[in-house]
Order: C-alpha cells, then sequence, then structure tokens
C-alpha cells in the first residue's frame, strides 16, 4: 500500500512538471521574477470557455469591420485612401500596445475587472461612434475600440490555454482561431449590409449592442483564476512601443508614394523598438516579456503565424477594395464575396488544430503554404481579367491554407516553452499578430493606394487601375508566402527529426490522444 501511494503521488508530480499551462496565467510580467501569487481552480468551466470564445469573436469582429468601408468613409470624410485606411492601421497599433499592457493589467486587476475595462472600451467606442462628426473624431473611437480587443486577445489565450487539458489544448486553441476567423468573416458581410442600406454611422451599432450584451453575461460568470498583485506598469516602455510600431507602419503605408522620407521614419521605429526590446530585458518586470523569443523554435513558429497572418489579413483588406474598386460592387455584395472564404479559414483552422493533435506539425504546416501560395497566384491572374468567381474560388484556397498554418504554428511555438514562460509566449503572439496585421494593412494598402493614383494619373480608368495595384500588391503577399514555405519546411522537419515527446516537451500527452 505504501508502494502504491508513493507511485502515486510520483505520477501526480510528473504530470504537473510535464503540464504545457503556466500556474499562473495572471502577470505574465511578473511571473518569472515573483512567486507571491497563486491560483486557484478555474471557476465557471464550459461556460468561462464559451464567454472567453466570444470575447475573441468580438474583438476579431470588431477589427475588420471597416475593411469593407474603406472607399465610403475615404469619400464621406474626403480624405485619401491611405489615410482612411488609419482606421485599421491605427487600431492594430493601439491593440498591439494594449496587448502588452494585458499580461501586467490581468496580474494587478484581476481577470473580472480587466474583463469589464476591455468590453467597456469596446461598448463607448462603438457607442462614441455612432454619432462621430468628422474624421479625426472617428479615428479616436477606433483607438477606444483596439484597446477592448487588444486586451481580449493574450486574455482569452491565456484563459483557454490554463484551463485546458493538455490533450486538448491544440483543439481548444484551434477552435479560438476558428472563432476568430468567424468573427472576420461575418463582419464584412454585416457591415456591408449597414453600410450598403443605413450608411457608414449605422456601422457601429452592432458592435455597441454585442458588447453590451458581454458585459451583462460577464457579470454573471467571470471571477478572478489568481490572486493579484501590486505591481507598476512602466508607462515609458508603453510609450515606446507605441510609438515605435505608428511610426514603422506609418513608414510602411507611405514608402511606395514617398520613399526617402518614409524610410527615415522605418528607421526611426526600428530604433525605438529596439530600445524597447533593450529595456525590456532590463527591467524587473518587463511591460513585454521578450525572453521567449530566446528559444529558436518558438521564435520560428512565431515568425509562422506573422507570415501566416500578413496572408490572410492581406486579402481581407484588398478583396473589398477590388470588388468595390475594379468591379464596383456595392460594399454589402463585397462581403457576401468575402464570407465563404473565410469561413473555409475557419472550418480548415478547427481541422487543423486536430490534425496537429493528431499528427504534428509536419507536413501540415508546409501545406498550408503551398495551397495559399496557389490561392493566391490564382487570384492575381483571375483579376487582371475580372473574373469574380475565379477570384472567389481561388482566394477560397487561399483561405484554406491559412487554416492550416495560423493554429498549428501558434500551438507548437507555446508547445516549445517551459510552464513559466508560457503566459509570456502567449502575449508575444497576441502583440505579433496585430504587428503582422498593421504592417500588412500599411504596406499592401499603402502599394495599392500608390498604384491606383498612379496608373489614374496616366488616364487609367477606375477599375483597370483597381485591378492592376490589386494584382501587383497581391504579387508582394505571395513572395511574403513563398518565404514562409521554405521556412515552414525546414521548422517542420527539424521537428520531425526529434523524437515525438521532444517536438512537445511540455505536453502532459505527448502522443496526443484522440480524447
Amino acid at each position: 500500500m505504501r508502494q502504491r501511494s508513493k507511485s502515486k503521488k510520483d505520477d501526480t508530480r510528473t504530470k504537473r512538471a510535464s503540464s504545457p499551462v503556466a500556474p499562473d496565467v495572471s502577470n505574465a510580467s511578473a511571473a518569472s521574477s515573483s512567486g507571491s501569487s497563486t491560483t486557484s481552480a478555474p471557476t465557471g468551466g464550459l461556460a468561462l470557455l464559451i464567454l472567453m470564445l466570444a470575447c475573441s469573436f468580438m474583438a476579431s469582429f470588431g477589427q475588420s469591420m471597416v475593411n469593407i468601408a474603406l472607399p465610403e468613409v475615404a469619400d464621406r470624410f474626403s480624405v485619401t485612401l491611405s489615410m482612411a485606411n488609419w482606421l485599421i492601421v491605427g487600431y492594430t497599433v493601439v491593440a498591439a500596445t494594449s496587448i502588452t499592457l494585458a499580461a501586467f493589467l490581468l496580474g494587478r486587476l484581476g481577470l473580472r475587472r480587466l474583463f469589464f475595462i476591455a468590453g467597456g472600451a469596446l461598448a463607448l467606442g462603438s457607442g462614441l461612434a455612432i454619432v462621430a462628426p468628422d474624421f479625426p473624431t472617428l479615428l479616436g473611437c477606433r483607438f477606444l475600440q483596439a484597446v477592448g480587443t487588444g486586451l481580449f486577445y493574450p486574455t482569452v489565450t491565456s484563459v483557454v490555454t490554463a484551463t485546458s487539458p493538455p490533450q486538448l489544448l491544440g483543439v481548444r486553441l484551434a477552435l479560438n482561431s476558428g472563432v476568430i476567423a468567424v468573427g472576420l468573416a461575418v463582419s464584412p458581410v454585416v457591415s456591408g449590409l449597414v453600410l450598403t442600406y443605413f450608411g457608414w454611422n449605422g456601422l457601429f451599432i452592432v458592435p455597441f449592442g454585442l458588447a453590451v450584451i458581454l458585459l451583462v453575461v460577464g457579470f454573471f460568470l467571470v471571477r478572478d483564476l489568481s490572486a493579484t498583485n501590486r505591481g507598476k506598469p512602466d508607462l515609458l516602455s508603453a510609450v515606446m512601443s507605441l510609438v515605435g510600431l505608428g511610426a514603422l507602419v506609418y513608414g510602411l503605408g507611405e514608402v511606395a508614394r514617398d520613399p526617402l522620407p518614409s524610410s527615415a521614419v522605418i528607421v526611426a521605429g526600428l530604433v525605438v523598438i529596439i530600445f524597447f526590446v533593450r529595456r525590456q530585458l532590463k527591467l524587473k518586470t518587463p511591460l513585454l516579456n521578450v525572453r521567449p523569443l530566446a528559444h529558436p523554435r518558438f521564435a520560428v513558429g512565431i515568425a509562422l503565424v506573422m507570415l501566416g497572418t500578413m496572408a490572410s489579413f492581406s486579402l481581407s483588406v484588398l478583396l473589398p477594395l477590388y470588388y468595390e474598386g475594379a468591379e464596383g460592387r456595392t460594399a454589402f455584395f463585397a462581403g457576401l464575396l468575402l464570407l465563404g472564404p473565410v469561413l473555409v479559414d475557419a472550418v480548415l483552422a478547427f481541422a487543423g488544430g486536430k490534425l496537429y493533435d493528431r499528427r504534428g506539425l509536419w507536413p501540415l504546416v508546409p501545406v498550408g503554404f503551398v495551397l495559399t501560395l496557389l490561392g493566391q497566384i490564382g487570384v492575381i491572374i483571375a483579376a487582371g481579367g475580372r473574373v469574380t468567381w475565379v477570384v472567389v474560388a481561388a482566394s477560397a484556397v487561399v483561405y484554406a491554407g491559412i487554416g492550416f498554418i495560423s493554429s498549428p504554428s501558434k500551438t507548437a511555438a507555446l508547445q516549445q516553452l517551459p510552464p513559466d514562460l508560457v503566459p509570456h509566449g502567449a502575449a508575444i503572439n497576441s502583440t505579433f499578430v496585430q504587428i503582422a496585421n498593421a504592417i500588412g494593412s500599411a504596406l499592401f494598402v499603402g502599394v495599392l493606394s500608390s498604384d491606383v493614383l498612379h496608373a489614374a494619373a496616366t488616364g487609367l480608368a477606375k477599375p483597370e487601375a483597381y485591378a492592376t495595384g490589386f494584382a501587383h500588391t497581391l504579387l508582394l503577399a505571395a513572395v511574403l508566402t513563398l518565404v514562409g514555405l521554405a521556412l515552414s519546411t525546414a521548422y517542420a522537419r527539424s521537428l520531425r527529426k526529434q523524437p515525438h515527446s521532444d517536438n512537445h516537451p511540455h505536453t502532459q500527452n505527448p502522443k496526443h490522444s484522440k480524447n
């Protein structure tokens, strides 16, 4: 009996030591330097999981809701397409900065209060945007919405990671990615419908209502998962993050139109980001703990996530501009054309998670990049002849490939970290996804806008100008996908050469049980 009891205790210690979940999802920044926080058992169970997934849906819906409205906003407020794009680019920059604050705020305030801050920011920003009288006010409202999005993304990832059994981690993270993809798919259709029939002010009624519902349900369901601490935020780091990312994406957005000054702004942004990283390494409790990036397999996995994100975001922004500018479609019809392909991403993101749990990264992610590249080539060819159904079909192939890239790459990256670094890794993932969104949107829309203006100046008609600029811009995205294919092939093969348990060094069940 004593021997059996000792055996059970040893098994328990082994399982705890091998768990991929950090013991504390609250303050990711302080977790590595302070052991004062303790985690209680997760509360809410399935209901909490569903609510967290709803938060991801709300965040992605708010993020992509104006993608379909850029031409309308540019005309309505008499601004350039590149300037109107700051409703997207500025949003992602503020969201990325908010993500870096999320770990600290989660530890300082607890899950419940942080939930209401994020939901309140989305509700307030959406409500004020309904009555925004001019573009600067509308931009400010979008920044307020972005605070909610930036706080929700890493918080949801950390909660899901902390409350999921290891054998279900890949599936649930994939489910979260799928929900985000559904939000990205539904948002253009709903926004296009409202924009076409009710005007741009009505765009923000739906996210306002959704945010209010989340706040009401969360009042009854959300409880703190761990004890809070009394750390202080490093405001200088937050400012450096905002300034550095803002300068970088602004320069990328304008580099095609005004190369020399924009290049200087890009360099300045990179310098600020370098100083930001150095500061994080010196601080005892950094705003964003970048030490997980010292793990090469984690860093490469996050790079693959970013490349997949840029491929996805390029289409979600560029396709509406193509449908409305080159083919003369309404915003609602453009949203409908985008719905099917993005839903393909949502379905295959979940399937990709299950395949990863069963077979690992090889050959799943390289196949995803191959599909993405083939789809992009198809879209480029079809766009020149403006054959709508071929563009839709080829874009569905792109999104199918992305479904096999983002979630498996994220899961593989997080599973390369020791348990105490998982919350930091989740924060880095969420931050870098927003950075990829901002860079992709600024770069691709900037190139498209420059091409359209140049083509129009030479006397080319608007539809031809948009079709030519779209094909050129998507060619740039295809080059980045080709880089992703080469990187993912080397990465997946390197993981494959290791013993299977080493591929997932911090999982409780390395064989990925079907249960």
